[in-house]
C-alpha cells in the first residue's frame, strides 16, 4: 500500500488552513522536529484506535502558531493540527470548513476521491465545525479523511474581542485495517494539560513495531541502495528550475543547499525578489525516493507539496501554494562520491 504519499497530502492540508489564522505570516516556521509521543500537545496517541508510530512539531511567532503530525500505523495514515494559543482562526476560516463542497474541493486538488461525507458539530471540548469522509485517495480505497475545527481552549483567552471562535484545526487522512475510528478521534481530541502525567500515561499503551527507518544516527545496511543514500549529503550551492503561479519562471535559480540523511533544506530567492527557504523530509527512501517539502518567504509567500527521486537523482517537486496556485521545481543532485 502507498500510504506514505498521505504525509505530502498532510502537509498541504495544514499549510493551507494557515491562512485563515489570525496572526501574520511573515515570521518562518521552525523546522519540524520528531519528538517522544508522549510529547503531544494533543491527546491523539490515547484516543486513537490505530497506534501513533511517529510524533513531530514544529511552531512560528514564539509558539504563537503550534503544528504536530502524528503518524498512524507505521505510515497507513497521519494526522495534522494547528493551533493558536492566545488567538484563533477567522470567520472565514470556519465557515469554509462548514462548507462541503469547500470540503470537497481541496481534497480533490490533491487526487482524493470523496465519497460519503459526515458533518462535525461538536466535541467533547465544545464547539467544532468541519467534515469527515469516506474517500479514494489515488488508487487506495476504503481510505477515511477528515478535516474540521474545534476550540481547544477553554474559557476567555487574552483579547476582549474573543466569542469563543475555534483555535484548532485538524487533518486526517488514514488508509488501512483495522479501520480508524475517526469518531472517537474527533469527539475526544483535547489538550493535554499534565504532560509529564500523559507522556506515563503513553508510555503504557501498545507498541506497534515498524519497519526499520532511515535517521541521522542510523546507518543500517538495509539502506545501502536507495536513492537518498547515494545523494551527495552536506553543504553546498546548486541551481534549479522552478515555476510559481503565472508570474514567476526560472530555469537557474541559484540555491544553497544543505541536505542530511532525513532531508534538508534549500534557501533561495524567489518571486518578488523573495527570500526563501524549503524545507526537505524524506518518507521513503527506497527507489523511488519520497518526500514532503515546505517554503516560506520573508514576504508572505509559502507553499507546500511533495517530492520524488528517481534514479538519476532528479528531484523533482509539485505542490500549490498560499493561493492555491501551483508550485513546480526540478533539482539534479550529485552523488556522494561527487
Amino acid at each position: 500500500m502507498q500510504t506514505k504519499k498521505l504525509i505530502g497530502f498532510a502537509v498541504i492540508g495544514t499549510t493551507l488552513l494557515l491562512a485563515g489564522c489570525q496572526t501574520t505570516r511573515n515570521y518562518s516556521f521552525s523546522e519540524w522536529q520528531e519528538q517522544p509521543i508522549g510529547k503531544s500537545r494533543f491527546n491523539v496517541p490515547t484516543i486513537s484506535n490505530i497506534p501513533v508510530t511517529k510524533l513531530e512539531q514544529n511552531d512560528r511567532n514564539n509558539g504563537q502558531v503550534q503544528n504536530e503530525k502524528w503518524e498512524l500505523g507505521c505510515g497507513n495514515g497521519i494526522v495534522t493540527s494547528s493551533y493558536t494559543f492566545d488567538v484563533w482562526f477567522t470567520q472565514q476560516t470556519e465557515q469554509k470548513l462548514k462548507d462541503e463542497e469547500e470540503f470537497r474541493a481541496e481534497f480533490a486538488k490533491n487526487n482524493i476521491e470523496i465519497l460519503k461525507t459526515y458533518p462535525v458539530t461538536s466535541n467533547d471540548n465544545g464547539r467544532a465545525v468541519g467534515y469527515y469522509a469516506d474517500a479514494n485517495i489515488g488508487n487506495i480505497s476504503e481510505c477515511k479523511v477528515a478535516k474540521f475545527g474545534f476550540r481547544a481552549t477553554r474559557g476567555q483567552k487574552i483579547y476582549d474581542n474573543d466569542h469563543g471562535g475555534i483555535d484548532a484545526v485538524v487533518s486526517v487522512y488514514y488508509c488501512g485495517q483495522p479501520d480508524l475510528n475517526m469518531t472517537k478521534l474527533i469527539q475526544g481530541i483535547s489538550l493535554v494539560k499534565d504532560r509529564d502525567a500523559y507522556g506515563a500515561q503513553v508510555a503504557a499503551l501498545p507498541k506497534q513495531q515498524c519497519p526499520a527507518r532511515k535517521s541521522a544516527a542510523s546507518q543500517s545496511s538495509s539502506f545501502e541502495d536507495s536513492n537518498w543514500a547515494t545523494v551527495k549529503k552536506g553543504d553546498y550551492k546548486r541551481t534549479f528550475a522552478m515555476t510559481w503561479g503565472d508570474g514567476f519562471s526560472d530555469g537557474y535559480l541559484d540555491t544553497q543547499i544543505s541536505l542530511k540523511d532525513y532531508g534538508g533544506s534549500m534557501e533561495f530567492v524567489g518571486r518578488n525578489s523573495a527570500n526563501c527557504k524549503m524545507q526537505l523530509s524524506v518518507s521513503k527512501y527506497d527507489s523511488p525516493a519520497e518526500g514532503s517539502w515546505f517554503t516560506n518567504c520573508d514576504k508572505g509567500d509559502f507553499a507546500s507539496g511533495t517530492f520524488t527521486l528517481d534514479r538519476k537523482r532528479n528531484l523533482t517537486g509539485g505542490g500549490t501554494d498560499q493561493d492555491d496556485k501551483a508550485v513546480a521545481f526540478t533539482l539534479w543532485l550529485p552523488n556522494t562520491d561527487s
